[in-house]
Order: structure tokens, then C-alpha cells, then sequence
């Protein structure tokens, strides 16, 4: 039998104290099975903890060969309860099914230890009766031997049954003693969120009470809002960064509490769950704590909707989460909550609806004039002229581009720069291989020596068509070892501008094979840069060369670029789906702070325009393209 080691307690310190006084009040135990008892009570135990070393000291105490608990389940038959802890031989099911159950109803009708067969040979059974104020009586069952039935045994059992009784309705009185206060913290805590006016702060109010009710590290409450969630608050925090990781982790958690669309712990009870909580998990290492609980917000006002609201998150440490209280004031308080929030959700829209019919009740005929003359000024102000501007993206290009190619047939040893590196003139790229180079080469320097001994000796024979032959085939291999000496000196690859690597890239081509003029880099300078910005088709006719262009880099719009246009493609190109027409800005870059291939965006100036042309065109436009027949 194994007995539960939680150190979650449910007794107050004012049951404990009920239980310790009637302990020393018993007189009947000894002095070893008091003590025992006292120690069993006064230990901050759960229920199932308290219950199985009441069942141990009774095996220990009255010499009784097995104990259990019983209590009356369907169909009004009395069986062994699983849920409680037993210990030893027990009766069988059979014998419930018969005289048992008589048994039990005789036993649960009065107060005293009754004996009865156990319909099996060898042992009895004692009962006693168990009866707590409000709760299904059930009894305490001890097998026994034939033999063992006793006046001291039965006073044994019947005292430590008294104290079990006290023990569980003290709990129980603390147990709603605790959920009372829970729910006038809970009333409370929906009156002073219902008392904003807005989402946000009755969100900020109820995490905050939540924190300081539990005691938890910290609660964090999302919302719904058009199926996206939304992060309201987290206690503690005044302002909430919403494009931080810690925000994202706290955004994860709630739609994952949502989507379950039930409470979620982490660490699970059982740990085979753990992989349905990676959101939790996540959040747990991210805010360093060792728990986190989840519960999802449906309003008890809305029962007909199985959709939540949203959804509150606990963090803190794992023997606060895990505990039972906070588990059901969670429980008891979520609902609560959410139909707070939503009707303070609800009451803040009406709000704004309630003073626009009280603006339209209350206009009178000198009001109406002023909108009619507000509506002139309106109109008037349609025609003032401003700078009409076009919005596009862009992106820097190099202004021209070099190669470092190979300048003969051969194997390449190794590559030392990637693509986005940035060389200077002369730096080395890569490196050929020149053992076979030199190899030819002694061997070239080795036959011209050989060829001009064999041209001596003709000489010197006056066989002068071999010496001609001799001194062509001099001739010869002094023009190969001049092309073996150029291989030799041109083994590196380097860089023929400053500027950034655009493409290629040696790093895993050891030994590769390439061959004369074949393209290894491409590399284009960074100074100066042409800019490249993409006008939609639509507004290319609002755009001529020389208007202005202010231009913000992605990671550099606290320095934009101020220029104008200085060409325009005359055909239009496809870039991310969209059809545009391409204009060049050149930007010297002395300070190389851009590089090729980085996005902007960019706004053009072009000629000024009236105020309601530049808001209306658009739209009178795409009527028109559409009207045809207008």
C-alpha cells in the first residue's frame, strides 16, 4: 500500500486544537497508541496521508489481520472503498452482495463496534460506524480472528474511529471555513474590476489581486479579441513590452490554455502529459519558475458558448501550484472573473454608443448651422494644395560588378571567403593547387639543358640540321617554362576591387576542377551604391526624374538617405508579386554603412496636388475602371 508524502495541508489550526484536546482526553488507550495518535493528528497531513497511518497503527495496536474503509455506492450496496487507503485481508464483494450490506445499514444506524461473520473461515470482522456532520456515513472495517474478538480491542478501535471523525469534521469545517473567505475574496475582487471602464486596467486590477490573494510569482490574463489573442496584463507590470520574448511566451501559454480549453499544470501530475504543455514549459524556464497553471475564462453569463473568453496564467513555486487551494479558488474565481471582464468589455463599447445618441439628441438648430459651415470649411480645405508623395520599397544594389576568375586549367586547394564578406584590392579569395606546375616545370628546365648540350655536340660535329632541330626544340620549351612560370606565379585568386562578395562560395570544393575563365567570385564594390525603388504601376505617372526621395534602411531609419531620382526603367518588372517600375538613386556611401541586396522603404515627393485629389483618386479611379460604360 502506498501512502500519498503531499505536504498540502486542508486543517486549520483551530481543527487541529479540536482534535489534540480530545486526543488527551481519551483515557482508554495506552500510553504508546496516545502518543501515537496525538502525533498523527497534530502532523500537517493530507486526508489519504492521515487515513492510511490510521489504518497502520490500528494493524500495529489491536492485532487485527487487515482494515478498510466502506462506504455505500450504486444501487445502495456497500462495498470497499477504492479511493481510501486498506491494508491486510478484507471482505470480498460477495460478501457485500448478501448479508453484508444488511450489516453495514444495521452498523450505520447506530454508534457502537458491532462483530459479524465474514463468510470466510478463519476470521470476523469489527465495524465501526464512521459519521461525519453532512457527509455519507461509512464504516471502518477490521478483520479479526476467530479468536481475537476483545473488550479492550473493540474500546481500541472504537476511540481511534472517535478521533479519525474529529480529525475529518475539523477539516471539513476549515475546509469551508476556507471556501467561504474564498468567496468573499472572489465578490470582491469582481466588484473592483467591474469598476473600470476600460479592458485594460479591470484586467490590470484583477491580476494583481489574483497575485496578492495566491501569493504566486506572478498572473498574466489574455483576451480574446476577434479570434487573435491578446496580452492584458501581468501583476506587477504597469506597461507591457508586447514584442518581447517574454510576452511571446506569455501569449503562447494563453492560446494553448484556450485551444485545451481546460486547466493545465507544468510539471504534470503525471509526466507522461508533459509533452501537451510545451507552451507552459517554455514560459516555466523563461520566468525561471517551477510551476505553471493554466485555466481557460468562460463566463457563466454566457453559458451557452463553449468558446473562451481567455484565459489566466499562474507562475510561481511548484508547492504553492500545485496545492489544491489554489487549484479551486482558480477554479472558483475564473468565471467570476470572466464575466467581469466582458461585461466591463461590453459596458465600455455602450459607453461610446450611449454619448453619440446623446450628441444627436441634443443638436439644436445653432449646432446644425455649425456642422453645415464646418462641412463648407471641409470642402474648401479639399482644394488646398499639398505635396503629393508615393510610398515604396527599395532595396541597394552594387553600381557595377567584377569577377575573379581562373586564369588557367586546374584544381582549386581551398576557398577563403563566402558570400557577404567584405575584401579589399588584392586580397586573397582563393588558392590553386601548384604541385603539378612545378613538377612540369623542373622537368621543362631539365630538357632545356639537355637541348642545348645536344645543340653543342652537332655543332661542335658540324651536323648542322640536328643543331637547327636542337635549338628550335630550345626555343620550345623556353616558351613552356614561361606559361609554367606564369601558372606558378598566378596560383592565388584575389580580389580585383574593394567591395562585398555577391556569390560564390570554395569552402567545400577541395580539389575541385575548373577551368580557364571559369567564374569563382563575383564581387561587387560598396562605394558607391545605386538604390533601387520600386514605384507601383499605378503611381509611376505621378513620379519624373529629380523629384526627391527620402529613403529609411531597415536597422538604420534613424539616418535616412536624401536623394533624387535619377533614372527611371522604362519597363515594368514583377518583384514580390507586385508589377513596378524601377527607379536608380545613387548614394555615394563613404562610410560603407550600407551593404548590397539590404530592404527600405522609400518616399518619393512628387508635385503638389489638391488635398482631395490626393485622398480621392485612388478610389474615383478603380469607379471608373470599373464604370465602362460611364
Amino acid at each position: 500500500m502506498q501512502t500519498s508524502n503531499s505536504s498540502t495541508t486542508n486543517t486549520s489550526p483551530t481543527g487541529r486544537r479540536s482534535i489534540v484536546h480530545q486526543a488527551h482526553g481519551t483515557q482508554t488507550l495506552g500510553k504508546g497508541v496516545d502518543q501515537q495518535v496525538l502525533q498523527i493528528v497534530s502532523d500537517r497531513h493530507d486526508e489519504k496521508t492521515v487515513r492510511s497511518k490510521f489504518i497502520q497503527l490500528i494493524l500495529t495496536q489491536t492485532g487485527v489481520v487487515g482494515a478498510s474503509f466502506v462506504k455505500k455506492g450504486l444501487e445502495d450496496q456497500w462495498m470497499v472503498a477504492i479511493n481510501h487507503p486498506s491494508s491486510g485481508r478484507l471482505p470480498s464483494r460477495e460478501f457485500f452482495s448478501d448479508k453484508g450490506s444488511e450489516l453495514c445499514n444495521n452498523v450505520a444506524r447506530s454508534s457502537n463496534v458491532q462483530f459479524g461473520d465474514s463468510g470466510s473461515k478463519g476470521f470476523k470482522l469489527a465495524l465501526v460506524p464512521l459519521k461525519q456532520r453532512g457527509v455519507e456515513p461509512e464504516i471502518l472495517v477490521a478483520s479479526i480472528t476467530a479468536s481475537g474478538q476483545s473488550v479492550e480491542m473493540s474500546k481500541t478501535l472504537q476511540t481511534i474511529a472517535r478521533a479519525l471523525i474529529l480529525w475529518l469534521d475539523s477539516r471539513h469545517a476549515a475546509d469551508a471555513e476556507w471556501q467561504v473567505l474564498a468567496l468573499g475574496a472572489v465578490i470582491d475582487m469582481v466588484g473592483k474590476v467591474e469598476d473600470h471602464v476600460d479592458l485594460k486596467s479591470a484586467s490590470e486590477e484583477a491580476a494583481n489581486l489574483l497575485a496578492n490573494r495566491i501569493g504566486c510569482g506572478s498572473v498574466a490574463i489574455g483576451w480574446l479579441e476577434r479570434d487573435k489573442m491578446k496580452l492584458k496584463a501581468v501583476s506587477g507590470i504597469t506597461k507591457i513590452d508586447h514584442g518581447s520574448e517574454a510576452s511571446r511566451n506569455y501569449v503562447q501559454t494563453l492560446v494553448e490554455a484556450t485551444t485545451r480549453k481546460q486547466p493545465g499544470l507544468f510539471p504534470a501530475i503525471n509526466k507522461e502529459n508533459n509533452h501537451l504543455l510545451q507552451a507552459h514549459k517554455q514560459l516555466a524556464a523563461a520566468t525561471q519558475s517551477e510551476s505553471v497553471y493554466s485555466i481557460p475564462l468562460f463566463s457563466d453569463l454566457d453559458k451557452d458558448n463553449d468558446q473562451p473568453l481567455g484565459a489566466i496564467i499562474l507562475t510561481g513555486k511548484r508547492a504553492l501550484i500545485h496545492s489544491s487551494q489554489v487549484g479551486r479558488f482558480a477554479q472558483t474565481a475564473a468565471p467570476a472573473v470572466a464575466g467581469a471582464l466582458k461585461m466591463v468589455s461590453r459596458n465600455h463599447v455602450t459607453s461610446v454608443s450611449k454619448v453619440r445618441r446623446f450628441v444627436k439628441r441634443k443638436l439644436s438648430a445653432t449646432k446644425k448651422l455649425a456642422i453645415v459651415a464646418g462641412l463648407i470649411g471641409m470642402t474648401l480645405l479639399m482644394f488646398l494644395p499639398i505635396t503629393y508623395r508615393v510610398r515604396c520599397n527599395c532595396v541597394a544594389e552594387a553600381v557595377s560588378r567584377r569577377f575573379a576568375v581562373a586564369p588557367f586549367d586546374g584544381q582549386i586547394i581551398s576557398g577563403h571567403r563566402e558570400v557577404g564578406d567584405i575584401v579589399k584590392t588584392g586580397e586573397l579569395l582563393a588558392e590553386m593547387d601548384g604541385r603539378t606546375i612545378r613538377w612540369e616545370l623542373s622537368g621543362v628546365q631539365a630538357e632545356r639543358e639537355q637541348s642545348l648540350l645536344t645543340r653543342e655536340s652537332e655543332l661542335f660535329k658540324r651536323n648542322i640540321p640536328n643543331a637547327i632541330l636542337a635549338e628550335l626544340e630550345y626555343d620550345r620549351l623556353i616558351a613552356q617554362q614561361s606559361v609554367l612560370q606564369f601558372k606558378r606565379d598566378n596560383l592565388h585568386i584575389t580580389s580585383p576591387v574593394d567591395g562585398v562578395v555577391l556569390s560564390g562560395s570554395l569552402e567545400r570544393a577541395e580539389a575541385a576542377s575548373v577551368e580557364t575563365g571559369q567564374v569563382l567570385f563575383e564581387i561587387g564594390p560598396t562605394r558607391p551604391l545605386r538604390l533601387e525603388v520600386a514605384i507601383p504601376d499605378d503611381e509611376v505617372s505621378q513620379v519624373k526624374v529629380g523629384h526627391p526621395v527620402k529613403i529609411w534602411i531597415d536597422g538604420q531609419e534613424d539616418e535616412p538617405i536624401v536623394g533624387e531620382i535619377n533614372q527611371i526603367h522604362p519597363r515594368s518588372e514583377t518583384r514580390n508579386a507586385d508589377n513596378v517600375f524601377i527607379a536608380e538613386v545613387e548614394f555615394a556611401n563613404e562610410d560603407e554603412r550600407l551593404r548590397p541586396g539590404m530592404k527600405g522603404s522609400a518616399r518619393i515627393d512628387s508635385e503638389k496636388r489638391a488635398l482631395g485629389w490626393c485622398l480621392f483618386h485612388k478610389p474615383a479611379n478603380w469607379l471608373r475602371s470599373r464604370l465602362t460604360w460611364w
